[in-house]
C-alpha cells in the first residue's frame, strides 16, 4: 500500500512541477478525459440530457456576412462587399421578409433567445425542457455527422432555421428541419460561452479525429 502511496506521489509531483512536454500532454490527456468520462455524464444528468455541452461547428446562426468559396460574403443568401456583424436592424432588413411570410415580426423576433444569433466555436449549455417555444434555439438529430442547433420557427409541425442560412434544410440536402419529431430533440440552448470551443473545431476541421468529433 505504502508503495503505491509513493508511485502516486511521485506521479503528481511529476505531473504539476515538471516542465518536460511528457508531462504536459499527459496532463491534457487526463483533463480530457475527466471532462468526457465524469464531468460531462455528471452533468447531463443534472440537466436531463445526453448532450449538456455543445460545440457549435456550423455558421449557420451567424449574423455576419461569411465568405464562401473565397469570393463572395453571404449571409440569408445575400452577397456583401465585406464581412461585418449585423445588428438586429440591419438583420431584419436582409433576412427579415422570410420570417414575416410566416407571421414572425421583428418585434417578437428580438425577444427570442439569442436575438444576435452565435458564432463557430461557441460552447452552448442545454437543458432538456418539454414546453418548446417558437424563438427558442434546438439541438436535434437530423442523421448528420454532429446534432444541427437552429431557431424553432413553427411548433406544428415542430420546424427550425438557421438565422444565417436562406431557407431551411430540407431531405435533398442531407437533412430535414421542417419536421422534426419529439424523439429527435436533444435539449434546449439556455446559455453561451463565447469562443471557448474553437480549439475542437480546429481539431476536427484538420484532422477529424473520432474520439474528438464523433
Amino acid at each position: 500500500m505504502n508503495n503505491i502511496k509513493d508511485g502516486l506521489k511521485k506521479f503528481w509531483n511529476w505531473l504539476w512541477k515538471s516542465e518536460s512536454w511528457w508531462s504536459y500532454i499527459v496532463f491534457l490527456i487526463l483533463i480530457f478525459i475527466v471532462i468526457k468520462f465524469i464531468f460531462l455524464p455528471v452533468l447531463g444528468l443534472i440537466f436531463g440530457t445526453s448532450l449538456p455541452l455543445a460545440i457549435v461547428e456550423s455558421s449557420s446562426m451567424e449574423h455576419y456576412s461569411l465568405t464562401e468559396n473565397n469570393i463572395n460574403y453571404v449571409m440569408c443568401g445575400k452577397v456583401f462587399p465585406s464581412s461585418k456583424f449585423f445588428n438586429l436592424d440591419e438583420y431584419w432588413q436582409n433576412c427579415g421578409s422570410w420570417y414575416e411570410e410566416r407571421n414572425i415580426t421583428k418585434q417578437e423576433f428580438s425577444t427570442f433567445k439569442f436575438p444576435n444569433g452565435f458564432r463557430k466555436g461557441d460552447i452552448i449549455v442545454i437543458f432538456k425542457k418539454s414546453d418548446i417555444k417558437i424563438g427558442d434555439i434546438i439541438i436535434f438529430n437530423a442523421g448528420t455527422r454532429i446534432p444541427i442547433i437552429h431557431r424553432v420557427i413553427s411548433l406544428s409541425p415542430l420546424q427550425t432555421k438557421g438565422d444565417h442560412n436562406p431557407d431551411q434544410l430540407k431531405p435533398q440536402y442531407g437533412a430535414d428541419e421542417t419536421n422534426i419529431k419529439q424523439s429527435q430533440i436533444i435539449g434546449v440552448a439556455v446559455a453561451r460561452i463565447p469562443y471557448l470551443g474553437l480549439p475542437k473545431v480546429y481539431i476536427c476541421n484538420h484532422w477529424n479525429l473520432p474520439l474528438i468529433c464523433r
